[in-house]
């Protein structure tokens, strides 16, 4: 079967400074709230120093991380739960906050890179109970659960990378009481510019990022947590953890293809043979695979929720294809984050990185466009300034590409084999689970 070359329908390839100015500008960018949060109440002192200096923002790579956590609590979310109970908004005695996943009762989401001793998790993670105190006392639940991923190191492998606490908190009244505490102790902090009143920041001495300005060093207010001490009955609920790593690994397949599909079809192919068992025994990996989105997410979440009409979602159907193609500033947009530590040279892409430029074509030709643009962010290059890249890519003879999405697409639906369908990548055959199977190990 001949191999289908995409860079030959590359006609043009244009980096776009003025659109990745404008990116990195909104990434670094961070506003202080108007309203007052939970998580502003966990941290008083940060919460004050965040308004007082917005133009203070930690460094991306310190970003990088935060948004890992970020990116998978959505994803691990939507493979346990349903959208409706997704990162539901609430609201109670003038604070705002909006809990992981709310169905029955409150439930937070946390990772961590550092281990977690399950028999004390009031000493350990105290915040983590304040937080889940907070929403339970806005939502007048008595109980709650946090879920914690835990992140895996080499040194210190763990049998679960998951684990789930159940809270009771039987004294809503007093958390609420001492939310109002916190929350006026902070309002009036802003009013009259002084922060003193407010309690030490356990970031103190830790590279916080507003250690500069603040007065952390000479306070005379200790930390403490009087929510998290308000706390009932903490305990590890081994059941519930099953359950949902059951969940995660209980959907089979769906009958239908998209884009992605038709970029990899051997790998669409040997991913729809799998056993229920097969998916179950992959859980940990995926819960890691969650991990390492959150940049990703907080990029596309500047695309999609940018300047109103810029963004877009274009459904594509093509019987059995049928998926949503990312439309912003009219162009159809993907982003991506090759592992490489230096950038690749511009007409060295298509070449170098061709699954990119296969996804991006077959949108632009399914969307009947003829240039796309193509965001690159460089995880590992060092220099800020270098690791987004924004090109803007012009296809020619798109009808030649649109027919090689249908034939694909042709193919794997009565595909018996993996050798009638093209190859992937060469690359990724060193680490790809199904080589031998495929025979291109």
């Amino acid at each position: 079967m001949s191999e289908f070359d995409i860079a030959s329908y590359v006609s043009h390839i244009e980096a776009n400074r003025s659109v990745k100015d404008a990116l990195m500008q909104t990434l670094k960018t961070r506003r202080p709230p108007y309203r007052i949060s939970v998580t502003d109440l966990l941290n008083l002192k940060q919460a004050y120093f965040r308004r007082k200096y917005p133009e203070i923002v930690p460094p991306l790579e310190k970003q990088q991380l935060m948004w890992a956590g970020t990116g998978f609590h959505k994803t691990f979310g939507s493979a346990v739960s349903s959208e409706e109970y997704l990162e539901q908004f609430v609201e109670a005695e003038g604070i705002v906050g909006k809990v992981d996943i709310y169905e029955k009762i409150p439930v937070e989401v946390k990772t961590t890179s550092t281990p977690i001793d399950t028999k004390d998790l009031l000493k350990y993670r105290p915040t983590y109970i304040e937080q889940l105190g907070m929403y339970c006392a806005m939502v007048n639940a008595h109980e709650g659960e946090i879920i914690i991923y835990q992140r895996q190191r080499e040194e210190s492998p763990s049998t679960s990378p998951l684990l789930v606490y159940h809270v009771t908190f039987p004294d809503l009244e007093a958390i609420r009481s001492e939310m109002r505490r916190r929350r006026d102790l902070l309002v009036q902090a802003l009013i009259s510019n002084d922060p003193s009143n407010l309690p030490v920041c356990p970031w103190l001495n830790k590279q916080c990022d507003y250690s500069q300005v603040c007065d952390c060093a000479t306070t005379s207010v200790p930390a403490s947590h009087e929510i998290a001490e308000l706390a009932g009955e903490i305990y590890v609920d081994s059941t519930t953890c099953e359950q949902l790593l059951s969940k995660m690994a209980g959907s089979h397949p769906s009958q239908l293809f998209g884009i992605n599909d038709i970029v990899f079809p051997r790998k669409a192919y040997f991913e729809r043979l799998k056993s229920s068992e097969e998916v179950r025994e992959e859980k940990e990996e995926y819960l890691r695979s969650m991990d390492e989105r959150g940049f990703l997410d907080a990029l596309r979440d500047s695309l999609r929720y940018g300047a109103p009409g810029e963004a877009q979602r274009i459904p594509v159907k093509h019987a059995p294809l049928t998926d949503l193609v990312q439309i912003w500033q009219n162009l159809p947009t993907i982003l991506r984050d090759p592992k490489f530590s230096s950038l690749v040279e511009r007409d060295r892409l298509p070449r170098t990185i061709p699954h990119y430029f296969l996804r991006l074509g077959f949108e632009c030709a399914l969307t009947e466009n003829a240039k796309g643009r193509m965001l690159l962010y460089y995880v590992r290059v060092p220099r800020e300034d270098a690791k987004l890249m924004v090109y803007d890519v012009n296809f020619r003879n798109l009808n030649a590409v649109k027919a090689e999405a249908l034939r694909r697409l042709e193919l794997l639906g009565k595909a018996t084999s993996p050798l009638q369908l093209p190859k992937c990548p060469s690359w990724m055959c060193n680490y790809c689970d199904y080589r031998l199977e495929c025979g291109e190990a």
